[in-house]
């Protein structure tokens, strides 16, 4: 390439303010499938609006068909079910899975990555890790025992069949569940779902891999809230991740919605308030928050007494409540 001559100067980069440009946060994305999860990923990126850098590991990556065979559910096992690299998807023992996505979660380099996402529902465990982490699954368990305050009847929808027999947030207390199933592009299928939870106060889309087009058709059908995990694990990661504006004064006043209203709030928060929200949203104890932020758990309860009073919010219930209101709020 020709360098520009004297007369030629280098013409500044469009739009360029002199400013230096903020540095990419680091998230590592893992799947119990194999990466990339195209199907997913660029999708959670949309919904952010910082500068991400994102590495994606997958349980099954590097493993044969054979090997992925043999991780297929025993007699007694329960089953997730997930996408390998070529489209194809599988059917896997939670144990075998849970198991293996532990021993990568331990062997990641905090120094790396500044928040680690799980890119599944369906493990109902804490993953220990030396980074900050988003769990889906969590997320929704503490979701739906919010909603279970009112003692609200929550519709979930799987991807199999099998899974209606398995039990999936068991654990829940004080709400009445109501189980359907629908492949995740299977538009005549959710419908039926929908319809079969219409009696249903909120109805959950219990895998990362149903998308916004799923949720419009169960929204429409089922004339119901919608919980969606992919706008939980992105609303996880903006709370985790951007600083936000603490602080900053309150625009002009308009009509507000509820979930505006909270986004208000939520700006006032400092950083670390943000990221303290997002790990009581998904219903991690004091000393759980503590681990993943290199914090004691007395300080943690500091920033948690500051978070309620700045939210407004009576309970940890309602405090959730309103997280998955801000989550789901129409952009």
């Amino acid at each position: 390439m020709t360098p520009p001559s004297a007369a030629s100067p280098v013409p500044e980069p469009p739009h360029s303010t002199g400013a230096p440009t903020p540095t990419p946060r680091r998230i590592v994305c893992v799947t119990v499938g194999q990466a990339p999860r195209d199907d997913v990923v660029p999708d959670l990126l949309a919904q952010l609006r910082i500068a991400v850098e994102t590495h994606e590991l997958g349980v099954l990556d590097g493993l044969s068909d054979a090997e992925i065979a043999a991780l297929a559910p025993r007699a007694g096992d329960l089953s997730l079910t997930t996408r390998l690299r070529d489209g194809r998807e599988v059917v896997v023992s939670k144990q075998m899975i849970g198991e293996r996505l532990e021993a990568i979660c331990r062997g990641l380099d905090r120094n790396r990555y500044d928040l680690v996402v799980i890119l599944t529902t369906g493990l109902f465990r804490e993953f220990q890790s030396p980074c900050p982490m988003v769990n889906a699954q969590r997320a929704m368990e503490a979701a739906i025992d919010a909603i279970a305050v009112g003692g609200q009847t929550v519709g979930v929808i799987y991807p199999l069949a099998r899974q209606l027999l398995e039990d999936g947030f068991a654990s829940l207390s004080g709400c009445e569940l109501k189980r359907a199933h629908a492949d995740t592009h299977d538009a005549a299928a959710l419908r039926r779902a929908s319809e079969a939870l219409s009696d249903c106060d909120m109805i959950v889309l219990n895998s990362v891999a149903y998308d916004e087009a799923a949720r419009t058709i169960v929204a429409t059908h089922s004339r119901k809230p919608v919980i969606l995990a992919r706008r939980m694990v992105a609303g996880a990661i903006r709370l985790l991740l951007d600083p936000g504006v603490a602080g900053a004064p309150l625009p002009p006043k308009t009509a507000k919605t509820e979930s505006s209203a909270i986004d208000l709030r939520i700006a006032r928060l400092t950083s670390r308030e943000r990221q303290v929200v997002s790990l009581v949203a998904e219903g991690l104890s004091n000393k759980a928050i503590g681990r993943q932020l290199a914090i004691s758990h007395r300080t943690v309860e500091i920033h948690r007494g500051r978070v309620m009073d700045k939210m407004e919010a009576s309970s940890v219930g309602a405090l959730i409540r309103m997280v998955l209101a801000s989550q789901h709020a129409e952009r």
